[in-house]
């Protein structure tokens, strides 16, 4: 069964008086690792973004509901929980090849002559690509829908 924990203060301001006198003695790296840190968050300027943020209080919470609360804001926000779950659906070897596919073809293609429409049309007629068109299709046919 858990035990409480005895917590014991000093009842007197002099107890009190000797741990805040020791402690820096004893947390002088802790301390120095938080000034640090206070230090870069300034440097940086989030202290006084923070301190602007906290003096703004109630206004800054009324501005950033109002900007919320539009309808474009709610579109692009479904929209972009959309495309997060469009983009999480896709398995990483896919993509990976997509991107691939992407850059060694405009690799390809920029170091030499553009290719002629038989070239281009003869491409058409291989199995991948057809593949890859008719999921271009589905893909506009479904916009379609919609529109």
């Amino acid at each position: 069964m858990a035990q409480p924990i005895h917590l014991s203060r000093p009842q007197n301001g002099a107890g009190s008086d000797r741990l805040l006198r020791d402690a820096p003695h004893q947390h002088a790296e802790a301390i120095l690792s938080a000034l640090d840190l206070v230090q870069l968050l300034h440097d940086r300027g989030v202290l006084d973004l923070l301190r602007g943020m906290v003096s703004a209080g109630d206004q800054l919470v009324d501005t950033l509901t109002d900007a919320v609360n539009t309808p474009e804001s709610l579109r692009a926000i479904r929209n972009f929980i959309l495309l997060t779950k469009f983009f999480a659906s896709i398995p990483p070897e896919v993509l990976n090849s997509l991107v691939q596919s992407a850059v060694e073809g405009a690799k390809r293609e920029k170091s030499g002559p553009a290719p002629g429409i038989l070239r281009l049309l003869r491409r058409l007629s291989d199995e991948d690509s057809r593949h890859a068109m008719a999921v271009a299709l589905d893909l506009l046919q479904g916009v379609g829908k919609v529109l």
